[in-house]
């Protein structure tokens, strides 16, 4: 395997992996046991993103298309909301 993501926390690598699940890539977190040790290891590195050598081209790529997405404004985020195939769900009923 190799590494597709260099994450900066745990939950960075594991919205990366699920990311690349849902891409058909099969992926997998490792050196979240390793967190512990913040302060005795190097913070780059710690935990990545693995795929098999075969899908790496094609995971990096699924995640430089990520990281180069523009982040919604609250405008944005409203209308999205509007969109709801149910607008009128209510969590609560």
């Amino acid at each position: 395997m190799k590494a597709a993501y260099d994450a900066q926390n745990l939950i960075d690598a594991q919205l990366v992996c699920d990311l690349l699940h849902s891409a058909g890539i099969p992926a997998r977190v490792t050196g979240a046991g390793l967190l512990g040790a913040a302060g005795e290891l190097p913070a780059i590195g710690v935990v990545q993103v693995m795929v098999l050598e075969d899908d790496l081209e094609r995971a990096r790529a699924v995640v430089a298309d990520w990281e180069s997405g523009d982040i919604p404004d609250e405008a944005e985020l409203e209308r999205l909301a509007m969109q709801s195939p149910d607008r009128d769900f209510d969590l609560l009923a």
